[in-house]
């Protein structure tokens, strides 16, 4: 008989960045805070994406990790050895998997993407392997686009698949409303079978902070009287940063104390256009370029600034950044994110239009009370639903209901 107490949990994921702050990253390691038993399997290299060297690159360098035993934040990572990649559209097969699951003996197997080859094989092999699989997810309308015949294919066989195992699957577990919607209409997932669990902030290191907000600024150069609006991440074009820049333009001509920080990289052509585009406003000092840094380094920034404005599509920062207090500005549309827009914890704009975005970022710099009941709403719910912890106690929840069944 199973005691629950001495749960062993492994996350099973394509891709495993260290040190950074995705769920990958934080939620096995609250949930070894619980007390459970905690590893990650994953293969031996990083994703590859347009400006990987320019991002993440230069923090971890070389894409091949190697394969072997390996630790983050006091997680056992085992990596294995990758035997065919498709990089267009991120898929990934590595071999011993299986062997690997057979040797660790978990009860819970917590897949981590719908859509993976690693996610099918343990899906395939689960019963006959007496663990229980859940599946999270977080596909939305800005990743997930099969625009290809190859791509429509193996979305094809992915739906047959779950046709016939979905039994499988104990739980799958969007991270949005926007993934459960995906998972919904595409794969015809029973909603008896869907438990959202959101992507969260480790809010140890994302708070509030009066001496954070002293040395971040002083480190930038900013005075107090200057307002700095602040974006950060892996900046592609579906990030908007081009938007954003240009609205920039009007606030700096009514604001004239006001400047805007950048902290990220992305594809050296985007970034290219991106510090042209900056000096072709004429607004080139107004405009701080700042490379990509650790998650951790990231709540310095977050409350040196006034202001945050993350124009295009979604990233998890977002939810960091809320919970140091910072009032954000969104895309009203921007669904993966309904509930921080449901629960009046951002402000919304319509996407693309440079005179919503102004007026919004014009309403926060205008408006104290404004600014101040956005930055309350946000705090609340972080403290309510969304820190890792929370999570972790909500997922930890979700396995033994599996295991109960």
């Amino acid at each position: 008989m199973l005691n629950f107490e001495k749960m062993k949990i492994v996350h099973v994921m394509d891709w495993f960045i260290p040190r950074l702050g995705y769920q990958e990253n934080v939620l096995p390691a609250e949930q070894k805070k619980l007390g459970y038993d905690v590893s990650i399997i994953t293969s031996d290299r990083l994703p590859s994406y347009e400006g990987y060297h320019n991002h993440i690159g230069r923090l971890i360098g070389d894409r091949k990790i190697g394969i072997g035993v390996f630790s983050d934040r006091e997680i056992s990572i085992y990596r294995l050895p990758c035997i065919l990649e498709h990089k267009r559209h991120g898929q990934i097969v590595y071999l011993g998997l299986k062997k690997k699951l057979m040797e660790l003996k978990p009860d819970i197997v917590h897949a981590h993407g719908v859509f993976t080859p690693s996610t099918l094989q343990i899906v395939f092999h689960g019963r006959k392997n007496k663990y229980k699989v859940v599946i999270d997810d977080h596909s939305d309308s800005y990743n997930f686009l099969p625009n290809s015949i190859l791509a429509k294919s193996y979305l094809e066989v992915v739906k047959q698949f779950y046709k016939r195992y979905n039994k499988n699957v104990s739980r799958f577990l969007p991270v949005t409303y926007s993934s459960k919607n995906i998972i919904k209409s595409l794969l015809r997932i029973p909603e008896d079978k869907i438990e959202l669990l959101h992507l969260g902030v480790d809010v140890n290191i994302f708070k509030e902070s009066k001496d954070l907000r002293k040395k971040g600024r002083k480190e930038l150069d900013i005075k107090d009287d200057e307002i700095l609006i602040i974006s950060s991440g892996k900046f592609t074009q579906k990030k908007d940063i081009h938007i954003l820049i240009r609205t920039f333009e009007d606030v700096y001509k009514k604001y004239p104390n006001s400047k805007l920080l950048l902290i990220g990289n992305g594809p050296l052509e985007y970034m290219t256009y991106l510090r042209d585009l900056a000096e072709a406003l004429m607004i080139k000092e107004k405009v701080i370029f700042h490379d990509f840094v650790v998650n951790t380094e990231l709540p310095k920034f977050y409350n040196a600034a006034d202001i945050g404005v993350w124009p295009g599509s979604p990233t998890i920062t977002i939810i960091e950044a809320i919970a140091t207090g910072l009032p954000i500005i969104i895309p009203s549309q921007n669904s993966p994110y309904s509930i921080l827009l449901n629960n009046q914890s951002v402000l919304g704009f319509e996407e693309g239009d440079f005179h919503s975005l102004f007026e919004k970022i014009n309403i926060l710099i205008e408006d104290t009370e404004k600014r101040e009941k956005i930055s309350t709403q946000a705090l609340k719910l972080v403290e309510k639903e969304l820190s890792w912890e929370i999570i972790a106690r909500k997922s930890i929840e979700i396995y033994l209901k599996s295991l109960e069944e």
